[in-house]
Formats: structure tokens, C-alpha cells, sequence
């Protein structure tokens, strides 16, 4: 899917980043979602739900903050910019830990969301 829709279906505020893998030129998160924030959400289903988001075609990753060490970090913000009909948008991503704060910059063109 691209990026734009991926900001627009998910919620990931309060959700937590379990890992982070790079992989040539793909980011993969592994997330622990806040399932009860999303829109489509049902009471019958986890409030919680792991799923692997996997970024393709990633260029100029960034981190900023005490190096990849993660430890159930929350997710406080993420946005992306770029032209509205372009396909590639940089990706903001702001998360944090016992009063640290992470920011991951990166540009994308696609994502994917996979359950675990």
C-alpha cells in the first residue's frame, strides 16, 4: 500500500516498537498495536495485536537517540511528507522510553502490514 493510506488506516500512537530490522533497502518493524485505536476494530477482537510492517525501497535512514536499543519503546508520532501524488515520502517516526526520546527519518515509496 502507499505510505499516504498506510497513515490514514493505522493508528499507531501508543502502539510499541518491539524491534527493528534493516535489511538492504527494507525497514521492518515489528509493533505491538494498539488494536482498540484502529478504526475498523471490533470489541470482540485483542485489544492488542503484533504485526510486522515492512517499509520497501528505504533510502536515507536516520536514527536519532541511544543506538537501535529498544525495549517495548511507545510510539508517540508518526507522519510523512512529500508531494500529495508522489509515491515516495519521508517518514517521520517518534517514539520513546522511560523519558528518552527516538526519532527514525526515512524515505519510502511502499508499505506493507502483515499480522504475526
Amino acid at each position: 500500500m502507499n505510505i499516504d493510506t498506510f497513515i490514514q488506516e493505522y493508528d499507531l500512537h501508543d502502539s510499541l516498537i518491539e524491534n527493528i530490522q534493516i535489511n538492504d533497502d527494507q525497514l521492518v518493524l515489528d509493533i505491538d498495536l494498539c488494536n482498540w485505536r484502529q478504526k475498523r476494530y471490533i470489541p470482540e477482537e485483542s485489544e492488542m495485536r503484533n504485526i510486522k510492517v515492512v517499509f520497501d525501497n528505504v533510502q536515507n535512514y536516520q536514527f536519532e537517540g541511544a543506538e537501535h536499543q529498544l525495549d517495548s519503546d511507545s510510539i508517540l508520532h508518526i507522519s510523512c511528507s512529500g508531494v500529495p501524488s508522489a509515491a515516495w515520502k519521508k517518514i517521520k517516526l517518534v517514539f520513546e522510553n522511560n523519558g528518552i526520546v527516538k526519532i527514525m527519518t526515512f524515505e519510502s515509496d511502499r508499505v506493507i502490514v502483515k499480522d504475526c
